[in-house]
């Protein structure tokens, strides 16, 4: 009916799905926390490439320039090979962990090596040679992705209104990366799944727009698989949450239904009163049959009478 509450439809005038630039002991967060405008990072490329904790090195090298400077000028000989072993050590461990890489849970990472691809690791910690580099990191959760469609024509020319939810997983994170970037396969796809869905809309009529949200999706899920299958995409769900014609269109078809209603009671009314005229004629004729009849017998018997006086 038309006054139930309905979902407001509205065009997407922005990007759902983005990539962020983090350093990569960050990636974790930045994968569960929407940006600023509210995007869901699919793809992390780390800041840092250079794995090496810089900062242990520094404090290496600060604390030998300290242990010098003390021993020249305090006289604290002592003091410079303890900070040597120490600056050896630091260094030592800071140099270690280029060796480690920890990728955080659900996500694929890409390896590369003097700027070429060379191959893809899954979660957890990885020994990695520090020349090889993790240039980036893409989520293996599954994501929703909203599209709404606004006036989409029907066979007889009534437009309709859509919400969907799609749920799509990057399954190859090599070809996502290498071949498309996050904010253009959000435009895309976005896209794609507005061609798919309008084409399914002009193929019914009008009557039919409330049964799309109880339609089998199962073939339209499979063409719009082979559409993302390049991007190393594969769709999982889609769903028709809400399928109705413009609240105009509806209150007209109220209108025409309760014309149709007091048409009929007009003429089930019509018909009820000739039935009782007709009745009613019937009655007075049975009457006045009945009344010519005993009219007949009286006169009859008076003829009767008449004759058998005569006699």
């Amino acid at each position: 009916m038309a006054n139930e509450q309905e979902p407001a439809i509205a065009e997407e005038d922005y990007q759902q799905l983005t990539q962020v630039h983090v350093p990569l002991e960050e990636a974790a967060r930045a994968f569960s926390v929407k940006d600023a405008d509210g995007r869901i990072p699919i793809v992390v490329i780390p800041e840092r490439l250079l794995r090496i904790r810089s900062e242990l090195a520094l404090v290496a090298v600060g604390l030998v320039i300290a242990a010098w400077l003390s021993s020249t000028f305090i006289d604290l000989y002592w003091l410079f090979p303890l900070s040597i072993v120490i600056a050896i050590l630091l260094l030592v461990l800071a140099f270690f962990s280029a060796f480690r890489v920890r990728i955080p849970e659900g996500v694929h990472a890409l390896l590369a090596q003097g700027g070429k691809y060379t191959r893809t690791i899954g979660s957890g910690m990885h020994f990695v040679l520090p020349w090889v580099v993790v240039t980036h990191l893409v989520t293996r959760r599954e994501i929703p992705f909203t599209v709404p469609v606004v006036d989409a024509p029907t066979q007889d020319n009534v437009r309709a209104n859509l919400n969907t939810l799609i749920t799509f997983a990057i399954t190859d994170a090599y070809r996502f990366v290498y071949n498309i970037s996050a904010d253009d396969f959000d435009m895309v796809f976005q896209a794609a799944c507005q061609d798919g869905f309008r084409a399914m809309v002009r193929q019914i009529m009008s009557d039919q727009i409330n049964d799309l949200v109880r339609k089998d999706l199962t073939e339209f899920r499979e063409n719009l698989s082979q559409d993302v299958e390049p991007y190393g995409v594969t769709i999982m769900k889609v769903n028709i949450i809400y399928a109705q014609p413009p609240e105009e269109f509806m209150q007209s078809q109220e209108a025409k239904k309760l014309a149709i209603l007091q048409q009929a009671e007009q003429a089930e009314k019509q018909a009820l009163a000739l039935r009782r005229q007709l009745d009613e004629a019937a009655l007075a004729r049975q009457k006045v049959i009945s009344q010519v009849e005993q009219e007949l017998e009286a006169l009859q018997i008076g003829i009767q009478q008449a004759e058998a006086r005569r006699r």
